[in-house]
């Protein structure tokens, strides 16, 4: 009797342990639940004195003084918000909303709490009035006037009479520059990934700005990107001023802090965040999900600059650097250098060479030699080897060929870029002589010079047609199985080898003499497209022609099949030989260089 009631008090006291056991662990995971920070989701229409609110319109999210969230809309009229807090907060979400034309942000009539489902559609509406409104400039970061020099070399550039002095060497509190910072107040606008890596920050305000704890995340653009810079106590950025962060060694001029950061050569998303992402705005944001918008992986690296401050999520809004400051091909803490956005013009020396001579070909403007290719197709589709020289300027260079070139027409293709990654593009017809017409000129110690000009053939009497620009027309690209609905997505896209041409008029065919006419005033540009989905394609076979006046002047390859998805298109644009071997079936790539 004594063993079974020890046994009956054993388990009761084992299931009091056990129970009190449950309880704390389910207190402990009830505290850390407290302490958690959820994202919540709030959407929907967003008006200003009744009006859709523009694009780039930043909306706030605040927690009492703190802030929880923050976006800037891209459409206008609506927003997408997220925001960040402890999901056991009683307290209201309030939302400010800012302009361009404003002063300051001004608080939206609507305001509630957390949401059960952690999604809320809510209208916000706003009204400001005229004393709200404030006119500002554009401001460009590429140099505009002498008038914005760096905040280190002339101090006393930097304050106004309203505005503090730079700090002492001694540290004081920073209240004096405390500001609420939204979308775009400071901007990432330079960044030198390729190297020992460097970023700068430019100050668009008026006014003396503290940062001190700010961050920036590299990575694909989510919120809990990793940091890959705090920016330290009593950080701060004069009006109109830059703030430059650089691993050590990377410039010679004397950074405003030194970090042990490294980017991805491959790109990065960057952002900038006033403090710790989660709970904090977005300030900036540069680059997409990919490679770097511009700049340069080579011996030394060229940093990518920004133009404007909109946007820095907008590749048009980046260029290579063309400055040399501080040690690098870039311009850290200094004003950008002017972006150079023309591509290098390319010619050829002759159309009409000797079967010995070397194909010599220019440039405007110097070019990235390592960048230049050419490419050469003979008369009966054979491709032509050779090496290329380039000459000590950068400014032009001759492709020679390993053999003679054989008598006929031949096609080259010539591409390159110039040091500001400008992407240049141009194919050439060229006729070699036969070995009756000459010997190839040579100076007396045997070497080959530049082909002396020689008496080009009387040309045969033609028709009233246009042979020289007629020629440069050419049947590029063809889409006859088109992902999806066939009718009204077939395509048919034409090529201009030349210069501008006029083609109101001009027809296209099929096979089965089906007919597009051209419209009035319609005209290729240079070394551009035009594209038509008037001419039906069969999938299982068919042929495009192209005429003028009557007159062929180029007809596709005679394809027997075709691919969902898949267009026949000329290896290279423009590649015309009358051979099949001319064209390849691949994936689409109209309006881009083939």
């Amino acid at each position: 009797m004594v063993a079974r009631n020890m046994r009956r008090i054993s388990i009761v006291i084992g299931s009091v342990i056990i129970i009190a056991i449950v309880v704390i662990v389910l207190a402990n995971h009830f505290n850390h639940e407290s302490d958690m920070i959820n994202s919540y989701r709030f959407y929907g229409n967003l008006s200003i004195n009744g009006d859709c609110a523009p694009r780039h319109t930043t909306i706030i999210a605040k927690i009492g003084n703190r802030t929880c969230g923050a976006t800037d809309i891209v459409a206008p009229g609506t927003y997408d918000l997220e925001v960040f807090a402890r999901p056991d907060t009683e307290k209201y979400v309030s939302f400010w909303i800012k302009t361009s034309s404003m002063k300051s942000a001004v608080s939206a009539s609507q305001k509630r709490t957390l949401p059960h489902t952690k999604k809320c559609s809510l209208d916000l509406t706003v009204k400001i009035s005229d004393s709200d409104l404030v006119r500002t400039a554009f401001h460009t970061m590429a140099p505009e006037s002498t008038a914005k020099t760096d905040a280190k070399t002339n101090p006393a550039q930097a304050p106004t009479s309203t505005q503090p002095l730079a700090p002492s060497t001694t540290p004081t509190p920073q209240t004096q520059y405390q500001h609420d910072p939204m979308l775009w107040d400071i901007v990432i606008n330079e960044v030198m990934w390729d190297g020992d890596e460097y970023l700068e920050l430019y100050n668009t305000l008026d006014r003396t700005i503290c940062i001190e704890n700010w961050t920036i995340t590299k990575g694909h653009g989510a919120v809990n990107d990793s940091i890959g810079v705090t920016l330290k106590h009593d950080a701060i950025i004069p009006s109109h001023s830059y703030y430059l962060i650089a691993s050590k060694g990377a410039v010679t001029c004397e950074p405003d802090q030194i970090t042990n950061l490294t980017l991805k050569n491959s790109g990065e998303i960057l952002q900038l965040f006033n403090g710790f992402p989660p709970v904090s705005k977005r300030i900036d944001v540069v680059n997409h999900d990919g490679n770097w918008f511009a700049g340069k992986n080579d011996d030394v690296g060229q940093s990518m600059e920004r133009i404007s401050l909109e946007n820095g999520a907008n590749q048009n809004n980046w260029y290579t650097s063309q400055g040399y400051k501080c040690g690098r091909i870039g311009t850290p803490g200094k004003e950008n250098s002017i972006p150079d956005r023309d591509p290098p013009k390319i010619t050829i020396a002759s159309n009409l060479i000797n079967a010995n001579d070397d194909i010599i070909v220019y440039f405007n403007e110097r070019i990235d030699i390592s960048t230049l290719r050419i490419s050469m197709i003979g008369p009966y589709q054979g491709w032509i080897s050779g090496h290329i020289i380039g000459d000590d300027d950068m400014k032009g260079a001759l492709f020679d060929p390993d053999n003679p070139l054989q008598e006929g027409q031949h096609s080259i293709m010539v591409t390159c870029r110039d040091p500001s990654d400008n992407f240049a593009e141009c194919g050439f017809l060229l006729m070699v002589a036969g070995a009756g017409a000459g010997e190839p000129n040579t100076s007396e110690n045997g070497s080959k010079d530049m082909p002396e000009p020689t008496p080009e053939p009387t040309p045969n009497p033609t028709p009233d047609t246009d042979p020289v620009i007629t020629a440069m027309i050419v049947v590029n690209e063809l889409m006859p199985n088109p992902i999806g609905r066939d009718r009204g997505n077939e395509t048919t896209e034409l090529y201009n080898c030349g210069d501008e041409v006029d083609i109101s008029g001009w027809t296209i065919k099929n096979e089965d003499g089906d007919t597009h006419e051209i419209p009035a005033d319609t005209r290729i540009a240079a070394h551009g497209y035009y594209l038509t989905t008037k001419i039906q394609l069969d999938n299982s076979g068919g042929q495009v022609l192209l005429y003028h006046n009557g007159e062929e002047v180029d007809r596709s390859i005679a394809y027997t099949g075709s691919t969902e998805g898949k267009s026949w298109q000329r290896r290279t644009d423009g590649l015309d030989t009358n051979s099949d071997g001319d064209w390849i079936k691949r994936d689409p790539t109209f309006r881009v260089a083939g």
